[in-house]
Formats: C-alpha cells, structure tokens, sequence
C-alpha cells in the first residue's frame, strides 16, 4: 500500500470521526437521561401557598432571567397515560420546546402538559386566586418550587410537581 493510499484512509477515518463527534452532539438528546426518578432538591424551605408568596416567588424567578434551561419533573394526579413518567422538560426563551422521558431518553411527542416554571407559577396563582387549595415547599437556593400542589390531590381534583435537577442552558 502506498503512502497515498494509507494516507486517504486516514483522512477518510478521522472525517468520519469528526461528523460522528458533531452528529452525536448536535443531536439534542442532554446527558442525565436513563434514571428511574428525578433527583429532588434537598435544601427545600416550606411555603404558605398563599397569593402574595407565590406572586413574590414568581417576580423573583422571572427577575433571574432563566429563560433558557432543563428541568426534571414528574407529576402526580388522578390520570391516565404516561404523564405521570418523570420527564426532563427543555425551555427556550421561557417556553417548553421539548420533554424526554427521564427513563426511556425518548422524545414526547405530546408537550402541552408541561409547564415551564413561570406557567407553574402562572397555574398555581390562578388555583389559589379562585380560592383552591395550593401546598407548596420551594428549592432553598433558587426559589422555585420544590413540591407543589396545585388543587386536591386527594380529592381526585389536583396535581403534584415534583421539580429536579434544574440546568441552565
């Protein structure tokens, strides 16, 4: 084999490295994925559930300027379906672009059950504005809810957030 040769398969080799590299990265499939359960927050303090608290925690978030990131969530209610699988939710510019299953690492084709944090917020300013029932115990260091109920659960009438992991990207 001449030096030509052994040379063209060596570039060839290391373009399809390379594009490999690029393909695999701009793949959009985050690392984390492929656990059981979301990792909770271990620092929590808890909330009131009250109108003037969330609307305060809200501002705070919103004044953070975290409009780009990942969080795990998994949600808890009296329903069908796979909404109650942990997920990890991608927001862009404050709106929720893509939900992975946390266990599978595939996609959801069905995003509009999951709320980015300002519309959790949003979700549980209107419940207790009509005067439901809103439990909540907020991630020490960000502010954001840790657990939130938003409704009853136990009267078949409310959902559970469990917030994670929070990334920005």
């Amino acid at each position: 084999m001449t030096a030509r040769i052994r040379h063209r398969r060596t570039y060839l080799v290391v373009a399809l490295i390379a594009t490999a590299t690029v393909a695999c990265r701009e793949s959009g499939v985050p690392s984390g994925l492929g656990a059981l359960q979301i990792t909770a927050a271990t620092d929590t303090v808890p909330g009131t559930g009250q109108l003037n608290e969330l609307q305060q925690k809200r501002a705070a978030w919103v004044a953070r300027g975290i409009n780009d990131y990942r969080v795990q969530l998994s949600i808890t209610c009296f329903c069908g379906g796979d909404i109650r699988r942990p997920v990890l939710v991608e927001v862009r510019g404050g709106v929720v672009t893509k939900v992975w299953d946390l266990e599978t690492a595939k996609l959801r084709a069905d995003i509009a059950p999951y709320p980015s944090i300002t519309k959790l917020f949003d979700e549980a300013i209107e419940q207790r504005s009509g005067g439901g029932n809103v439990s909540v115990s907020y991630d020490r260091e960000l502010g954001i809810p840790a657990r939130i109920e938003i409704g009853t659960i136990a009267n078949d009438a409310g959902r559970v957030f469990m917030l994670g992991t929070l990334t920005k990207l």
